[in-house]
């Protein structure tokens, strides 16, 4: 059931950051774990972890994350734009990092002709939805 659930957060994830439908695929989101952590972390906690790639051009919308989220840019390059940082261009072997709840203003791939990949890792409560959109 947890595993359905975190489909389901997935697939909602991925239309709030892309602001489209599903069928444009401008974020295509591969799960590589969802574990509950609960017995390492002292609480109801889960760790997610997914590879998405970004179709070039694509643009996320405002959102934020309930808890910590680690990003590792894969392939390509990606500017984002964090609540408190100025935009940035991540490449290829560098890191991101978000607090929880704050809020990320832009995700896009600059590339008008190559994907772009990052692998997310999100901590957070059990049956937590992975990103809450922005208002």
């Amino acid at each position: 059931m947890k595993l359905l659930g975190g489909l389901v957060a997935v697939g909602f994830l991925l239309l709030l950051l892309t602001g489209r439908t599903a069928s444009e695929e401008a974020f295509k989101t591969k799960v590589l774990l969802q574990k509950d952590i609960s017995r390492y972390a002292g609480k109801d906690m889960q760790l997610w972890a997914g590879e998405i790639t970004l179709a070039p051009g694509a643009t996320g919308s405002k959102h934020r994350h309930p808890g910590p989220t680690f990003v590792y840019v894969l392939a390509g390059d990606v500017e984002a734009e964090f609540e408190g940082t100025p935009l940035h261009t991540y490449h290829t072997g560098e890191t991101i990092y978000e607090d929880p709840l704050q809020l990320h203003i832009s995700t896009r791939n600059p590339s008008k002709t190559e994907a772009a990949r990052i692998l997310v890792f999100h901590l957070s409560a059990n049956g937590e939805p992975l990103t809450q959109p922005e208002k």
